[in-house]
């Protein structure tokens, strides 16, 4: 399946941002709220000119939404101008081309991966044949690659089965003038799709890739649900490329001691992945390859504070080795987060805003980016009631 979107990024960094070539040595918030005619707005994604870009409220309507946070254009708000009403993981990314990867309400009435920059016509990226519906989650830097899922249903049990899938770019000339074709290919599992081949007595059908760097490593994962048992399984992976980019070979991530299930999330240009590891509890967690022997260790970083329960997730890092998340405890107040993968140990408060916070993405010029909210009530057990969430970015040393 082949798409074309004119391209001309010399334009796309003049309408987004201009970054400076400096940083002062300070902390800065940018509490940046909602877009103007909504009432919510969370921010996953960062690109390395400071263009920012999440998901939000437009007049009531759910759509990816953006804002520099520098440049002429600094705190203006802009939207994808297409609903993603029907999409429930919303999770927009942009490249350091301008180019912004998501998901919208496609054509059909179900979610479909688009490709969009402000001010001009997006892309219906579409599905693999016979499928009905897809999701883009992630966009390299270079914007050539885009990954996520694609939907299949079936006329029996268990009805829709997901894919893995990568999106490849590839500039053509039309009329004088550049456009960006994409191409749908769907990703391999390797024989751990079969029945029984990773967990007794479970098929690990749904498949999608989370991350991916400009080397065209893709970080993701298979999972199952059961609802009569309301149980998952869950295990990570990452394909690498072969042939010359062309094709790609998968590797199973290894499981922490002590965990039944891990997650891969981000994936940065030196191959590092981040995510987590969990089971009735979840704990941020780094891996890393060995470059000899290729394989694959697990680090579970540490929490703040020290937490023996709750839900601590690693969602994103950068070229510098700067981890952003959250650590969440059994009461789902969640703390926005940072790590590093030179200092394992290291783990400190990002500093947001908010009784409850989480940070998605995180950028070269360390600018990390998520949402907060604020306590505006209690219930009857005395547990916080939560206002509309609201967009932040926080730079930190």
């Amino acid at each position: 399946m082949r798409k074309s979107f004119s391209i001309m990024f010399w334009v796309v960094l003049l309408l987004l941002v201009s970054a400076p070539l400096t940083w002062a040595q300070k902390t800065k918030v940018y509490d940046l709220g909602h877009y103007p005619s909504g009432t919510w707005a969370e921010l996953h994604g960062i690109n390395d000119f400071g263009a920012a870009v999440g998901k939000g409220d437009v007049a009531g309507d759910q759509r990816m939404i953006g804002v520099p946070l520098f440049g002429p254009n600094a705190s203006n708000w802009f939207e994808s101008g297409v609903s993603s009403s029907v999409v429930d993981e919303l999770l927009p990314a942009v490249s350091n081309t301008g180019m912004i990867a998501g998901t919208i309400t496609g054509d059909n009435g179900n979610p479909e991966a688009y490709a969009w920059m402000p001010n001009h016509a997006g892309l219906h990226l579409g599905t693999l044949p016979g499928d009905f519906a897809s999701y883009a989650y992630a966009i390299n830097h270079l914007g050539t690659f885009i990954i996520g899922q694609s939907f299949r249903e079936l006329q029996e049990a268990p009805f829709v089965i997901g894919t893995a899938v990568v999106w490849t770019s590839r500039l053509n000339w039309t009329d004088g003038r550049p456009t960006l074709a994409w191409e749908i290919h769907a990703l391999p599992t390797g024989g751990l799709e079969k029945p029984g081949a990773v967990f007794d007595g479970v098929t690990l059908r749904f498949w999608g890739g989370w991350g991916v760097n400009d080397s065209g490593q893709i970080a993701g994962d298979a999972y199952q649900y059961d609802p009569v048992l309301d149980e998952w399984w869950e295990i990570a992976v990452v394909w690498n490329p072969i042939k010359g980019g062309k094709e790609w070979g998968i590797q199973r991530i290894p499981m922490a001691a002590g965990f039944a299930y891990n997650e891969a999330l981000a994936i940065n240009d030196l191959g590092e992945i981040v995510g987590d590891v969990w089971e009735s509890n979840a704990f941020p967690a780094l891996y890393k390859q060995n470059p000899r022997n290729k394989k694959w260790s697990v680090h579970v970083l540490p929490t703040t504070p020290n937490l023996d329960y709750g839900w601590s997730v690693a969602w994103g890092i950068n070229e510098l080795g700067d981890v952003v998340g959250s650590c969440t405890d059994e009461s789902w107040i969640g703390k926005a987060t940072r790590w590093n993968t030179h200092h394992l140990s290291f783990v400190k408060s990002l500093g947001f805003p908010g009784d409850t916070s989480a940070a998605y993405g995180v950028n070269n010029l360390r600018i990390a980016v998520g949402g907060y909210q604020n306590t505006v009530s209690y219930d009857e057990n005395g547990n916080p009631v939560f206002g509309p969430e609201q967009a932040v970015a926080v730079r930190f040393r």
